[in-house]
């Protein structure tokens, strides 16, 4: 197949575009990901109760968590049925009542333990 001058000139620079494109967002997505990992624990509120940890067998017998307020969510962190959570917006920490203690979660430690933060 032959391709003459000018759409040889057009198709590189249709590649260079894209290419360029391409770089773009990977740095983009690399540099704002932790940024908005933080803005999205950060903007968590959660004030309920554990009523049940169970297998989900839609989603391959994960462990889930069911709370009061009727929100279900995959276990992250060791809850157990009885425990109240409390999370402020803009707090990147959640209290864990249980019984007679408090346990402080800090959800960004948590995430870099997981390498989901820097």
């Amino acid at each position: 197949m032959k391709v003459d001058k000018s759409s040889k000139k057009t198709i590189i620079i249709f590649i260079v575009f894209f290419g360029g494109l391409l770089l773009f967002t990977i740095v983009y997505l690399i540099v704002n990901s932790s940024s908005e990992r933080k803005q999205k624990l950060l903007s968590i509120e959660r004030h309920t109760r554990v009523i049940d940890i169970y297998n989900n067998r839609k989603e391959h017998n994960f462990l889930y968590v069911k709370f009061s307020n009727g929100s279900q969510k995959i276990l992250e962190y060791p809850y157990k049925v009885g425990d109240s959570i409390s999370k402020k917006k803009g707090d990147s920490i959640e209290y864990v009542f249980r019984k007679d203690s408090i346990i402080e979660n800090n959800l960004f430690e948590e995430s870099r333990k997981d390498g989901l933060l820097k």
